[in-house]
């Protein structure tokens, strides 16, 4: 018998997916997927977001298209089946579920709610104003390794030359090199705890609050980086693409604080960021 490959592996996923008992199938963390460039932004972005007026529908529409859309495209079909799902969920949720969401995610951006970011979200991507009232029972939360880290991108990048309406932002700095730098074990658990209080990042950059983390030592932040893309890269050999996954360790590798609070929380979980290319741009525990 041959070796099993994490292809094989996950076409048998798959097809148990579809065996199994017909329920719609979100993760939490697929809301974080879904906002594109928006989750890697420059010193100067964070400092320029921060102080935007975002609180008019008109606004937020219009700041979000550019950031989220041309990687919305990008999902196969089934992607965006299980985004879709996640999305109409999560919006039937209380709003401090959503509140959770927005701060798990460092999302640099003022809103009026969190139900409005992802209303908007759902318009754009979906071209309805709301989802439709769902039945409960007909959901199920998927927390599966291969279930969490199942927002496969298309390989071939499309030719944004066209001027497309959703071409890619034009950022105001340069591309974050330094993402990694946040979430050392050198940080002390004083300037994680003053991020998750006042929003200022560990390089003294004032940004919004939200959950703040470090890892808790170098040889678990190593070991989840080879793990990581590892596991990037043999996605890839098989054709599906991602640019962000979520990796549970067998014990406590990260240590921070939920936004506005005082009291230190240890996890075993850890998300991993990647390039079109396949490099590291951040790695950072959760909380949620």
């Amino acid at each position: 018998m041959g070796k099993t490959t994490i292809f094989d592996f996950m076409k048998a996923y798959k097809a148990a997916l579809k065996k199994k008992d017909g329920k719609k199938k979100y993760y939490w963390g697929f809301m974080g997927d879904i906002l594109g460039e928006l989750i890697l932004p420059t010193d100067e972005e964070i400092i320029e977001f921060a102080n935007r007026d975002l609180s008019s529908t008109v606004a937020l529409r219009f700041f979000l298209q550019p950031w989220i859309m041309p990687d919305f495209f990008l999902f196969t079909e089934e992607s965006k089946e299980r985004i879709r799902d996640t999305l109409a969920w999560y919006l039937h949720q209380p709003e401090k579920e959503l509140d959770s969401i927005v701060n798990a995610f460092q999302i640099p951006i003022r809103v009026e709610s969190s139900r409005q970011l992802y209303t908007v979200i759902w318009q754009e991507f979906f071209l309805s104003d709301f989802p439709d009232p769902i039945d409960p029972d007909e959901y199920e939360e998927d927390t599966s390794p291969e279930f969490i880290n199942s927002l496969y991108k298309m390989a071939e990048r499309p030719d944004w030359s066209d001027t497309s309406y959703y071409s890619n932002p034009e950022r105001i700095g340069t591309v974050k090199k330094d993402l990694i730098e946040w979430y050392t074990p050198d940080r002390s658990l004083e300037e994680i705890q003053r991020w998750a209080l006042t929003g200022i990042r560990p390089n003294n950059i004032p940004g919004l609050i939200s959950d703040a983390t470090k890892w808790l030592d170098w040889y678990d932040m190593n070991r989840g980086n080879e793990r990581a893309l590892k596991q990037f890269g043999e996605l890839q050999e098989n054709g599906l693409y991602v640019d962000r996954l979520t990796l549970t360790f067998d014990k406590d590798i990260g240590i921070g604080f939920f936004a506005g609070t005082t009291k230190p929380i240890k996890t075993r979980r850890a998300r991993f960021l990647f390039d079109k290319l396949g490099n590291l741009l951040a790695n950072y525990p959760i909380l949620k």
